[in-house]
């Protein structure tokens, strides 16, 4: 069973090379490394040459800048792994037996999808900050998709990051999933998508993927704008709709408006932090149709909560609250790293 990792690559000199060691130590051997320089303007490039030439595992792809997706979609066309998952180039895996773990659970329950949690790696004090213990992989065995998705959603664990799920490759191309370029919000469309073809799923006790929180590249520094809004909007759209177009039923279909229930409340507080969720705007309009499909989806806490307030203060109501929240606690995030 090979698995292909694949790292879009953007001026990121200081930690590829920790990395990519993270991932060609593993014991695991049966891997491939796929490193897609996106039009690095640093040493990224030619740091990508030389990881190749040390380890043949390691794929060095040059291409013109085109952003995240389009780096993940150049790498999904060049994987020859039976299953793939991808890492951002400034994160790593916290040990050297990660994918030996991987593929022992594959290849015991082989699925369409496997999902782990993450630890937090803070870069400013060199630490990393594991997550609550989880005990659910036998339990998520014994379970229907759909059945399984509400579980992991009750229990927090549904991230929309595409790091942390190893995917069948052959999934992604029959199906032709791609990551949509030139907007945000990609791996919410990406896994969504991802998760309405599988017909199975699985999970890892293991949160062996380090984020690394505290750098340049962070990209929940950014402020939210009004495009991206739209982007998350267009996102939930897409894919509310593919729910009937994919024919799904049940707590499959469930299972999807719950995955979509949380970006949902998402585009609730930041369109209405930033003045944009209003009765005259189409958008917004289109987003409050859908809020008494989505947010009766609510095994997330956070929807549950937004649930509950959708019953007493409506759908504008909600809004408003999410969107001081959102203030709140984009401010706070903000001293913080201040």
């Amino acid at each position: 069973m090979k698995i292909s990792v694949i790292i879009p690559v953007y001026n990121s000199q200081d930690y590829l090379r920790e990395c990519v060691r993270s991932i060609t130590s593993q014991t695991y051997r049966d891997l491939e490394v796929l490193l897609v320089d996106d039009g690095s303007t640093d040493g990224s490039g030619d740091l990508c040459d030389a990881l190749a030439a040390e380890d043949q595992r390691v794929v060095a792809i040059h291409k013109p800048n085109g952003g995240t997706s389009s780096a993940r979609n150049t790498g999904v066309e060049r994987a020859t792994g039976d299953y793939l998952t991808f890492c951002d180039n400034d994160d790593f895996l916290r040990d050297n037996r990660c994918l030996e773990r991987v593929a022992q659970s594959l290849s015991a329950r082989p699925v369409d999808v496997l999902m782990h949690d993450n630890c937090m790696y803070d870069d400013s004090k060199g630490a990393v900050i594991p997550p609550k213990e989880t005990n659910l992989a036998e339990k998520i065995a014994g379970l229907s998709k759909g059945d399984a998705l509400l579980e992991l959603i009750s229990q927090g664990l549904m991230a929309r990051a595409v790091w942390n799920k190893v995917v069948r490759t052959e999934l992604v191309r029959a199906n032709g999933i791609a990551f949509p370029e030139g907007m945000r919000n990609e791996d919410t469309d990406w896994s969504a998508s991802v998760l309405e073809h599988a017909k199975s799923v699985g999970w890892l006790d293991d949160p062996y993927y380090c984020y690394r929180k505290g750098t340049a590249y962070a990209q929940t520094s950014k402020p939210v704008t009004r495009s991206m809004t739209d982007d998350l909007a267009i996102v939930i759209e897409k894919h509310v709709a593919a729910i009937d177009e994919l024919g799904l039923s049940g707590t499959e279909a469930r299972s999807i408006r719950a995955y979509l229930a949380y970006p949902f409340i998402v585009w609730m507080g930041q369109a209405a932090a930033l003045g944009e969720c209003r009765k005259d705007d189409r958008t917004s309009l289109e987003m409050c149709a859908h809020a008494p499909l989505l947010l009766t989806a609510d095994e997330d806490r956070a929807v549950h909560l937004a649930s509950l307030s959708y019953h007493i203060f409506g759908f504008w109501g909600t809004a408003r609250l999410l969107g001081i929240a959102f203030r709140l606690t984009r401010l706070s995030s903000l001293r913080h790293q201040s």
